[in-house]
């Protein structure tokens, strides 16, 4: 329903959403104090409503808005956000309008004519620093607190002169300023604009409520310059402060709070470290909630109910350094156990331990403390002190948001102090509160300070905080100056007193009259970030010095005598030999010097106005060097904590490290793991090539960088390359239990939880990642049934929680033991032995393998009678044994350069990481380098690639808005040599890191600019995100943040370019003739260097056709061949004549009978192969039974094998013919120094007698003559004697394969440009007529042409239709075949061909 509101109205509705039940609104008396009330009725709400009714204040003008105008309005039920987050709409705060005036802008610096009031948006000018660094800020006074939701940027106009990157600061009082960050307390870097006039808007995710705004740019293009605007609404508050005492509370007695989910938000300063802001109880179950600060942290207790067997108290700590008197934000979201804290912008997620969902409160919601401190959940004794603001408890239960200031200061009813009294909201804005703190941000800051001189004691007192270890706090110098000299540098000596902090720990050092003593204080560890109580009193006899109340006394004797001047964090410029120390950094407060303050108003920074007549300023004078006055401005970068997996955050005042040694983990901030992902892992990347493991206990990490911590399991690996790999995991019940009388169904059940050495999230995530997992599980039976099947009396349960119907060797579903399966149980009638209830011990036992339901996780058993009945059971449940990992088996083929894989785009919040291993034989030099993997932020440039750049070099680019960076590793190995090689980077708040195998490479990261990576394209595989430059080669166990990717499932389903598995072009055996193919993956090459063929899969022959007076002579190069035991001789040839060298090898080395050894292959008088050769002792001779001059090819294969011992003649097919020879001739089997190899004959052979016929595939060992014979630059050890030799391929054809099929790669969103259609003036029916008589008159013509020049033509060149000769058809071999085949053909038809 929608109606216009008038003044006075009484208005009742009902939602047009049904989300509440009818409201009544009335609009009163509208002025400048009025407001809109609307209160929903009392109604029950889901568990996890969308809307919450509650008493709402709409602000003034909004109301008149509504009535002057006319607005039509639906009101609906507003949800928790919207009274949070009233600005839905937030207009300009007055920036570019003019309404905030000049005065309230301010700068670092500014030149003339830009100053900071120029830094209005859309301003004819733009603010611009006088100096271009990191230091320049701009700042804005709005003049009070509001609610600001975001800005605007500009640059200066028509100049290039923009800011590119900032970040924000905010402050209350303009002197304290905090950084607006992430939920992970990161810095948060704002992407500025991109040219000079264009606006950028930023919209805060998180708004703040504040009264200053702080730009701080980081980076620029060309000059820094800035136009800006802000937006947010008014901010309302109700705060009041607390002294200690007061007490207010809400009474839910009479409407007892019972919540499901619920909210808790509020805002307090203080400067105390410990207090209780915030507890509410109830009987039931002991629930409470308690908000306390400790330390400078929030600590969060609740309850939602306890029993006896479990504790629920469940406590969170957020947030750190909050005791530094700034207005900060808290909020405690609740659904069910899932309870996220909210402080300022950090964000905390915990869940609740307690049995329950719903949090009972039926006393008193206390704010500011409670009347008894030793209730359940509060672990601080005093109640706080300082200002709280806007406490508001959301209550679903009863439809109501409750405002308790609010209420206590109107008095409603439930609402009350339970002591002491509300102080004026005024007391939290003035200053009065204040304890004036000072901060040191750097090295060189400090304060001076100058006193009468000649005093007989110092006594100083005041509170520091810092988190660094080192630095000055105090120094004076005690005595003039007595110059010592060093070298050629005059070095002043002089008494002085120093108080500083080493690592951590308080020292004095006190220097009189030439005596140097230092005293230390047994506190430590003073630079964790507290405020510490410090004060040192040094007079004439004492010396003590006190930390936290607690005093280190000494006596002393000295004629101590003051100077007139102290600092403050440093020795100033007082030198001195003793102080090469930097000074104090961090903050200090209450500085109290002889029992006078030194408050902010007593510094001055400009010397010339202190000098009168003497040279030293005047007596009480306090200057100040760079320090921040009136603000403790520090940054805790330690909370929450940035080390994962329980790494301990140690910080300084700029930067933080993570202590990763006793965590498991490794890297900036403990993200990577040390430990093997399993063991498969181990094996694959840790073991040695010649290791032999049985077995071992191996700690693993399963998910690497996720949050499963490490565990330890029993690997068994044996030997590196065998196929085995075993993980078990053991339990705390492995040994035979017993089950006595006593248990019997339905009556009383005897029941065992499984507790294994592993916890249970990680025992899934093995069984998960494993090819198979087995289980043994047995019950012995003594008249005790087991399954009983339908109605069973004993069973296990597994990780579904199922009970199941089946036993170990069995199958599910089956209500069977193993015996059951092959019908041998003692009863055949019965599925297992001891359902027989025979009076004697049976046993089912077996393996449960399936592993969807393992582990056992408990076991029941219900059939041992009545207690003292002789019936009773044992069982035993094993080990879980588990097989392999699927991890390594998720493996997919990249064939094509352009083919992808993606998958969601990679996340790095405190630290991100990708992981996976890579096989490729990519030829960089030929194809470029090769992206493995690439995801791209379009929106700010964000990027992260894996490229092989080189056969050696790996590079990780990536961009975080900063321009790109590179971490590139170079290795003394190639990566590109089809070996499996590991890839692992890492991004986080410290570094930029890259892992290839064992080599690492790092880039700092910068903290001030530092930001999430911001990347919206889905991360790419393959190639880049534009499918080029793609990587060919296999990929396997990817994981982003230690989850595995499962690559392989979409490459099953049919991607072009991809195949499941590592399959290359090598797999099937292209290269033929023993050449060895290199793998490309996309495609292949065969090297032929060792064999005697050449081409593209090695199947060319390399012949020659010789004649009888022809000859080839090979020598060998003098490094070549000297001595050899073994050798491989192989020749192929064709002739029909019986004469002639096939290949002759001879010796230079002769012996005492000018003998020298030598090797022949010739042709004998039968037509058969003479093999003869002489190595120094006896002549060997061998000549094949067949008669090889047909004109075929036959190939002849000599071998000498066990260090010339045994020698193998083959010939063609038929039977090797192997020689063995006896210990007496086995004196001399080594043939020294080969020199000379003859082909066709030698230089002794007459011309008429050499060889006649085709040569081939000629080799001696690893030499190939024929291959150097027809080289294009011939080699010089070759001779050829006659003419016309030529290279020849002796009747053979080479072999070639069919062409692969062609992949069509998917549409990537190509559109294909439509050119518009002529549109002519013409006939168009007489244009088309005419156009088809001519195409037909045509066609007859070329018909009859054609069958004018058709004629019939009989060939002789080719036979169609053949028979196998006569007499062949029993043949045993070809060479039989051709002598007995009968070569005449009388009824051969001879082919004939038409030709058209």
């Amino acid at each position: 329903m929608e109606r216009v509101i008038a003044n006075n109205d009484i208005v009742k509705w009902s939602n047009t959403q049904n989300r509440c039940d009818p409201i009544e609104l009335k609009l009163q008396n509208i002025d400048s104090s009025s407001c809109i009330q609307g209160l929903c009725p009392n109604r029950p709400l889901e568990d996890k409503p969308s809307q919450v009714c509650q008493e709402l204040e709409f602000p003034t003008d909004w109301a008149i808005d509504l009535i002057n105008k006319k607005i039509v309005e639906s009101f609906h039920c507003l949800t928790t956000a919207d009274i949070y987050s009233p600005c839905k709409r937030p207009p300009t705060l007055g920036v570019e309008s003019g309404r905030i005036s000049n005065s309230a802008f301010f700068a670092s610096s500014f030149v003339e004519g830009r100053e900071p009031f120029s830094a209005r948006l859309n301003g004819r000018y733009a603010w611009r620093p006088a100096y271009m660094d990191a230091d320049q800020y701009l700042y804005v006074d709005l003049g009070a607190r509001y609610y600001v939701t975001g800005f605007a940027t500009q640059g200066r106009r028509a100049a290039k002169e923009y800011v590119t990157l900032f970040n924000i600061m905010y402050s209350d009082n303009g002197h304290n300023w905090f950084y607006y960050t992430s939920e992970d307390k990161i810095i948060v870097n704002f992407a500025g604009n991109k040219n000079d006039d264009g606006i950028v808007r930023n919209n805060l995710t998180d708004p703040i409520i504040t009264r200053y705004i702080r730009f701080n740019p980081r980076q620029w293009n060309n000059f820094i310059s800035m136009r800006v605007e802000i937006y947010g609404c008014p901010f309302t508050s109700s705060s009041f402060n607390f002294d200690g005492q007061t007490i207010a509370y809400y009474d839910a007695t009479f409407i007892p709070l019972h919540n499901k989910q619920d909210e808790l938000r509020l805002r307090f300063k203080t400067n105390y470290p410990n207090g209780l802001l915030f507890y509410a109880k109830g009987t039931q179950n002991n629930d409470f909630l308690s908000v306390e600060l400790r330390d400078g942290s929030i600590f969060v207790g609740i309850d939602l109910g306890s029993i006896p067997e479990r504790s629920g108290a469940t406590l969170i700590q957020a947030g750190s350094v909050l005791d530094d008197y700034q207005w900060h934000d808290l909020a405690i979201i609740r659904y069910m156990k899932n309870i996220s804290v909210k402080i300022d912008q950090i964000i905390i997620q915990a869940q609740s331990q307690s049995a329950f969902n719903g949090l009972d409160l039926d006393g008193k919601l206390y704010v500011g403390g409670a009347p008894n401190h030793m209730e359940r959940g509060i672990n601080v004794r005093p109640n706080f002190q300082g200002c709280l603001e806007n406490v508001l408890y959301v209550s679903p239960s009863t439809n109501s948001i409750l405002d308790i200031l609010q209420n206590l200061e109107r008095q409603n009813p439930f609402y009350g102090l339970e002591q002491g009294r509300l102080s004026s909201e005024t007391m939290c804005e003035d200053d009065s509160m204040n304890m004036h703190p000072y901060t040191f941000k750097s090295f060189n800051s400090y304060l001076e300070i100058f006193r009468k001189p000649g005093a007989t004691s110092i006594d100083l007192s005041f509170q520091m905080r810092t988190f660094e270890p080192n630095g000055i706090l105090f120094y004076t110098n005690l005595s003039e100056p007595r110059y010592l000299i060093v070298g050629i540098n005059d070095v002043p000596d002089q008494d002085f007193l120093r108080l500083f902090l080493d690592e951590g720990q308080l020292a004095c050092t006190l220097q009189l009259g030439g005596n140097k003593r230092t005293v230390r204080h047994r506190r430590d560890n003073l630079n964790d970030g507290q405020w510490h109580e410090i004060s040192i009193l040094l007079t004439q006899s004492r010396f003590n010095i006190t930390v936290d109340y607690e005093p280190e006394l000494s006596s002393t004797s000295n004629d101590l005598s003051t100077t007139d001047r102290f600092t403050f964090s440093s020795n100033g410029d007082q030198l001195n030999r003793e102080t090469a120390m930097h000074g104090f950094v961090g903050c200090i407060r209450q500085l109290v010097m002889s029992g006078i303050q030194i408050l902010p108003r007593d510094l001055i920074t400009n010397l010339t106005l202190l000098r009168s007549d003497t040279a030293r300023p005047r007596t009480g004078t306090v200057i100040n060097h760079g320090v921040l006055v009136d603000a403790c401005e520090m940054f805790d970068r330690c909370t929450p904590n940035p080390c994962r997996h329980g790494g301990v955050c140690h910080q300084t005042w700029t930067r933080f490290h993570c202590d990763c040694s006793k965590t498991g983990y490794s890297g900036a901030v403990c993200h990577i793991s040390d430990n093997p992902l399993s063991c498969l892992d181990f094996k694959l990347n840790r073991m040695k090539f010649d290791d032999i493991i049985a077995e071992r206990p191996t700690i693993i990490d399963i998910d690497g960088s996720g949050p499963l911590s490490p565990f330890s399991v029993l690997c068994r690996y044996g030997s590196k390359t065998e196929i085995l790999n075993v993980t078990e995991i053991g339990h705390y019940h492995e040994v035979e239990s017993y089950v006595s009388s006593g248990y019997q169904l339905p009556n009383s059940i005897y029941s065992q939880t499984i507790n294994y050495h592993v916890p249970l999230p990680e025992v899934f995530a093995v069984i998960d990642r494993s090819y198979v997992c087995k289980q043994y599980i047995e019950y012995t039976c003594f008249n005790s049934r087991l399954l009983n099947y339908p109605n069973p009396y004993g069973w296990w349960i597994g990780r579904t929680n199922q009970t199941m119907d089946y036993w170990g060797g069995s199958e599910v579903g089956t209500g069977k033991c193993s015996c059951g399966l092959d019908m041998t149980c003692a009863n055949p009638n019965l599925f297992c032995n001891c359902d027989s209830q025979a009076a004697v011990e049976l046993k089912d036992a077996g393996y449960l393998t399936r592993k969807e339901f393992l582990p056992v996780i408990r076991v029941e058993f219900g059939d041992t009678g009545p207690a003292g009945s002789p019936q009773y059971g044992r069982y035993q449940v094993g080990r879980l044994t588990c097989e392999g990992d699927l991890l390594y088996d998720n493996t997919i083929t990249f064939r094509k350069a352009d083919a992808i894989i993606t998958v969601p785009p990679f996340e790095a919040k405190v630290a991100g990481d990708i992981r996976f291993q890579f096989k490729t034989g990519f030829d960089s030099a030929t194809f470029g380098s090769a992206i493995i993997l690439q995801n791209v932020g379009y929106d700010d440039g964000d990027l992260i690639e894996i490229r092989l750049q080189a056969p050696r070099e790996i590079a990780f680019r990536y961009s975080v808005g900063r321009g790109t960076n590179i971490v590139t590793i170079r290795s003394p190995y190639d990566f590109n040599d089809n070996e499996w090689h590991t890839v692992q980077v890492e991004i986080n708040r410290q570094e930029a890191r890259l892992t290839v195998d064992s080599l690492s490479a790092a880039n700092p990261e910068d903290q001030t600019t530092f930001r999430h990576i911001r990347l919206t394209s889905n991360l790419t595989i393959g190639a880049s995100v534009t499918n080029r430059n793609g990587f060919v080669g296999c990929i396997r166990a990817f994981q982003v943040n230690g989850q595995l990717i499962d690559l392989k499932s979409q490459a099953l389903r049919g991607m072009y370019g991809i195949s499941p598995g590592c399959v290359g072009k090598c797999q099937s055996n292209p290269c033929l003739n023993g050449g060895r193919c290199n793998e490309r993956w996309s495609t292949y090459d065969c090297d032929c260097t060792f064999t005697p063929f050449r081409g593209p899969i090695c199947s060319t022959e390399i012949g020659t056709r010789l004649e009888a007076n022809t000859m080839i002579k090979y020598t060998f190069p003098t490094e070549g061949v000297t001595a050899t035991e073994e050798e491989t001789i192989r020749v192929l040839f064709t002739t029909y004549k019986k004469q002639g060298i096939l290949m002759q090898l001879q010796s230079d080395k002769y012996d005492e009978k000018e003998m020298s050894d030598y090797f022949t292959l010739e042709l004998n008088n039968n037509g058969g192969v003479r093999v003869k050769f002489n190595y120094g002792f006896d002549t060997f001779e061998y000549n094949v039974p067949y008669d090889l001059t047909n004109g075929q090819n036959h190939e002849v294969i000599v071998t000498r094998r066990d260090y010339g011992k045994r020698i193998i003649i083959s010939v063609d097919n038929y039977e090797p013919e192997v020689v063995v020879f006896t210990q007496t001739q086995q004196i001399d089997m080594q043939f020294d120094s080969p020199r000379v190899m003859y082909i066709g004959r030698n230089e002794s052979t007459p011309p008429e007698q050499g060889f006649i016929g085709c040569i081939a595939r000629l080799q001696f060992n690893r030499i190939f003559p024929l291959k150097y014979a027809f080289l294009e630059e011939r080699d010089p050890n070759i001779t050829r004697t006659g003419e016309n030799i030529r290279e020849w391929p002796c009747g053979t054809e080479p072999v070639k394969y069919l062409p692969e099929p062609v992949e069509i790669p998917p549409d990537r969103g190509f559109s294909i440009l439509v050119l518009p259609r002529p549109v002519y003036s013409q006939n168009i029916y007489a244009i088309n007529l005419g156009i088809t008589l001519g195409v037909a008159v045509s066609i007859v013509i070329l018909i009859a042409i054609g069958s004018g020049l058709c004629y019939h033509k009989s060939r002789k060149s080719g036979q169609y239709k053949t028979k196998e000769d006569q007499g062949a058809d029993q043949a045993i071999d070809a060479d039989t075949a051709i002598i007995r085949g009968d070569p005449r053909h009388p009824d051969l038809t001879e082919a004939k061909e038409w030709y058209f």
